[in-house]
Order: structure tokens, then C-alpha cells, then sequence
């Protein structure tokens, strides 16, 4: 019989830790076998590993990047995933970095379901590629992590507008503030083409769904800041970001409460549809060049 303390249950730095292993994994075309036998470990135990059972040692965690031969960077991200002492926390720096993307991707993977929640902008799950430049432009980040994060977010886009059988299943509820439909971005055609986005992704997958925060709900204290909650084998994750760092951490119950509130306070779904489409045709007036835009395809979630 297998008992409690056999199977120990997952944490968010476990699960991060594994999933980002699989994708190295993965990336070197490697199987399971082959890197078991590469750090002279059994297959299993890897597997477990990449699953967020089991915790690698540092070492091992060493031994299968070099095996990899990963880049210089990963290599630092990643072995700091496996040093760390506390598993509950994760914390990344800057909130911009391409890792961001990818834990943000990992934890969409690895989730049932996921909430995302912005007062005053699209969540950052569903950004399209321009609105994410003119966003990390506003924050200040570099042309090259500009460029590194966009193609890193683009996968987790990707599996939000084409899921998988695995994934089909897989309810997102996405909440935004009525500011966000503003262009205050300077960016008219950016902002419709990213409303354009957000229609297009709920006609791709029906297990998404968008509704609209009225401006007077998300300007209460308790909803002036974004995150998303991702519910996991290890229970419900949290993510949120302050432009200086992003933190994956535990829910012990207060972001499900919020949730449970937007539910209640935001406008149902065909109505919070309507108030996007007329934002559209809004923001076409104000921005010629936004009319002549096409509606994103799924060519959008490749770029």
C-alpha cells in the first residue's frame, strides 16, 4: 500500500521545477530512458521528476542540463528552481523576463482551470504580440527581452486558441476592467485588434469565457491589482505581478474569494460580448488603420 508520505503532494515550485524540465527534455528530443540513463538514474524516477512528485536533488537537477546541454541562462533559471529551500514560493525577477512566459505557459498546461483578472488591462495570458510590445514598452523593458518574452508568451496563446483533446477541456474564465477597453495605450488599432483577439479566441474555444468588470467593481481596494489563479495538483496557484518581480504562491482561499466575487459583479458573458463589440467599432472610428485590419487568425497565435 502506498501511503501519504510516499506520494507527497505537489508544490508550485515542484510542479514549475518539472514542467520546465519536461520542455528542456523535450526541446533536446530526448526520451525518458535516455536521460535516466545519460545521470545513470531509473526512468521512473525522472518521470517523476518531470511530474512534480518527487523533488530532484540540486545535483541530479545539474546533471541533467549538462546532459542536455542547455543554454547559460535556462541553466541559472532552472538551477535556482531546484536550490531553493522554500517550495511554496516562487518568485521570478523581472515580471518582464521570457521566463515569466514560459512558468505562466507551464502552470496553463498543468492546470484544470485557470481565472485571469486585470482592472485596467487585457490579463497577460491573452495578449496578442503587438499589445504585449506596446505594454512592456509602456514598463520599460528592453527591445530584447520585449522581443524573448513575446515569442515565449506566443505558446501559451497557442494552446489557449487551438487546444488539444488533452486541453479541450480546460475552462479559462477571463475577467477585465472596463478600463481596459480604453485605448489608453496610444494605440487605437493595437487595442482593437486585441478585443478583435479576445472574440476570435471565444469563437475557437468554446471553454473560454470573457467578461467585462464594470469600472466602479475593479476600482474597490480589493480588486485594484491583477492575478490569476491556476487550480493544480497541488491545489490553487496564484500568480501576480508587480513590474519589478512576479510571485507563483499558494491560494490558502483569499484569491478564490475574489473569483467567487467577480462572478457575481461582473456582466454575464453576452453582455460583457456586446460591450467589446461596440468598444470595436469605437476604437475602427477613432483609428482608420484599425479598420482596415483583418480579425486575428490563428496565424496571431504564431507570432
Amino acid at each position: 500500500m502506498t501511503s501519504k508520505q510516499d506520494t507527497p503532494q505537489p508544490s508550485p515550485r515542484h510542479l514549475l521545477l518539472g514542467a520546465v524540465l519536461h520542455a528542456q527534455r523535450r526541446k533536446a528530443d530526448k526520451t525518458l530512458r535516455e536521460v535516466a540513463n545519460l545521470i545513470h538514474k531509473h526512468h521512473a524516477q525522472v518521470a517523476q521528476w518531470e511530474l512534480g512528485v518527487r523533488k530532484p536533488d540540486a545535483e541530479h537537477v545539474g546533471g541533467i542540463l549538462c546532459a542536455l546541454s542547455v543554454a547559460p541562462d535556462d541553466h541559472a533559471y532552472i538551477s535556482s528552481l531546484a536550490r531553493t529551500t522554500d517550495h511554496s514560493v516562487v518568485i521570478l525577477h523581472p515580471a518582464h523576463h521570457r521566463h515569466h512566459a514560459e512558468a505562466r505557459s507551464h502552470f496553463t498546461q498543468l492546470a484544470k482551470s485557470f481565472v485571469d483578472y486585470h482592472p485596467t488591462l487585457v490579463p497577460a495570458s491573452l495578449w496578442t504580440s503587438d499589445y504585449a510590445r506596446v505594454v512592456l514598452k509602456d514598463l520599460g523593458a528592453a527591445p530584447g527581452c520585449v522581443s524573448e518574452f513575446v515569442r515565449a508568451q506566443a505558446a501559451q496563446r497557442r494552446l489557449l486558441r487551438t487546444p488539444t483533446a488533452e486541453t479541450s477541456r480546460k475552462q479559462v474564465e477571463v475577467f477585465l476592467g472596463e478600463p481596459a477597453l480604453s485605448s489608453h495605450l496610444r494605440a487605437p488599432a493595437v487595442t482593437c485588434s486585441q478585443l478583435r483577439f479576445l472574440r476570435a479566441l471565444e469563437k475557437a474555444n468554446p471553454m473560454i469565457r470573457v467578461r467585462i468588470v464594470p469600472s466602479e467593481i475593479c476600482g474597490s481596494p480589493a480588486l485594484q491589482a491583477p492575478f490569476t489563479c491556476y487550480e493544480t495538483a497541488a491545489g490553487p496557484v496564484t500568480y501576480f505581478a508587480h513590474h519589478s518581480a512576479g510571485v507563483f504562491a499558494p491560494d490558502h482561499g483569499a484569491y478564490r474569494r475574489l473569483t467567487a466575487d467577480l462572478r457575481l459583479l461582473a456582466l454575464p458573458t453576452t453582455q460583457s460580448r456586446k460591450v467589446i463589440d461596440d468598444r470595436i467599432r469605437d476604437l475602427e472610428r477613432l483609428s482608420p488603420a484599425a479598420e482596415l485590419a483583418q480579425p486575428p487568425t490563428a496565424t496571431e497565435a504564431h507570432r
